[in-house]
């Protein structure tokens, strides 16, 4: 099919932050045309596995009793326990023994152990005395920061609240205070009723492309059930979580289209929505975006939606 006709540019505006895009699209624009800009998705590296001797600070073990998924401290980090100028802690997750294996190629099962080790390093590293939050992410291939093949994401304990999310925080209290409701439930709702940013949704989770989508074909997982932290997520909502990670993210690996994904769970203390955040990494930001903070977006998240459903080539 056309990949998409030209439609006026619009300004959009975040759902509830004073942040904006310029939703500008192109005529004959296809996903596959972002691929030629990136290096390759594949990074060379030598298939020995020294991961195997690396001393695991936790292992989800297989029927086998062999390690699935592995936890392991990074070996050049810039924060560390022992530094009070750059406290802190940096984490590996390698999610699966087998080198040069995509995210997206993972069985279900495996990408539940995956969120297993993502619960377990949550729990803990948030009891650490002086950590303030825990990011969890994983970055996929070259121009999204990767620099190995093999499988992995990464966990970073921080001792500060990282002033983004604070800025996020505050504004939901601010929505939360005029509307007696929480943002993200509201926002699921209206985007249920529009029915045309809804990339697929079941009993336990939505998945959306926002409606000012800062990344081309960026996706939301949000669950329907009010839940502030990843760790606090049922089991069907981690299935289906996983579900449609792997269907994105292969839709993306199709093309070599490197990308992000992060949990973006609630401050300490406040009641805020949980998301999964997927963002694709097709283009580089210009000066508009880094001189103003105003993202220019090509593919309008209507488009997207229709790609990730294979309505749309």
């Amino acid at each position: 099919m056309e990949a998409q006709s030209v439609q006026p540019s619009q300004i959009r505006k975040h759902y509830f932050l004073d942040q904006y895009v310029v939703i500008a699209p192109k005529r004959g624009l296809r996903p596959d045309s972002f691929a030629a800009k990136t290096a390759g998705h594949k990074l060379e590296t030598p298939t020995s596995q020294p991961i195997e001797k690396d001393a695991a600070i936790m292992a989800v073990p297989g029927d086998d009793g062999k390690w699935t998924v592995k936890v392991i401290g990074n070996k050049f980090p810039a924060l560390s326990p022992d530094n009070p100028k750059a406290y802190g802690k940096q984490e590996i997750v390698i999610e699966t023994p087998e080198h040069n294996l995509e995210f997206s190629a993972l069985p279900i099962e495996q990408i539940l152990r995956i969120f297993t080790a993502y619960r377990d390093r949550i729990t803990n590293l948030s009891k650490v005395k002086g950590i303030r939050y825990v990011s969890v992410f994983k970055n996929d291939g070259p121009a999204a920061g990767a620099s190995i093949a093999h499988a992995h994401s990464q966990i970073v304990a921080l001792p500060l609240v990282p002033p983004t999310l604070e800025t996020e925080a505050n504004a939901i209290d601010d929505y939360q205070a005029e509307h007696n409701t929480c943002p993200y439930c509201d926002l699921i709702v209206w985007e249920q009723d529009k029915k045309v940013r809804v990339i697929y949704e079941d009993k336990s989770i939505i998945a959306i492309a926002p409606y000012a989508s800062s990344y081309l074909f960026e996706a939301w997982i949000l669950p329907k059930r009010h839940v502030a932290n990843f760790t606090e997520l049922k089991h069907d909502e981690l299935n289906s979580i996983a579900t449609i990670l792997k269907n994105l993210t292969t839709k993306l690996d199709n093309i070599k289209i490197s990308y992000n994904f992060f949990l973006q769970n609630s401050l300490a203390g406040r009641n805020h929505h949980f998301s999964l955040r997927l963002e694709p990494r097709p283009n580089v930001w210009a000066g508009l975006e880094l001189g103003t903070g105003i993202i220019l977006n090509a593919v309008p998240p209507e488009y997207a939606t229709l790609w990730y459903q294979g309505k749309v080539s």
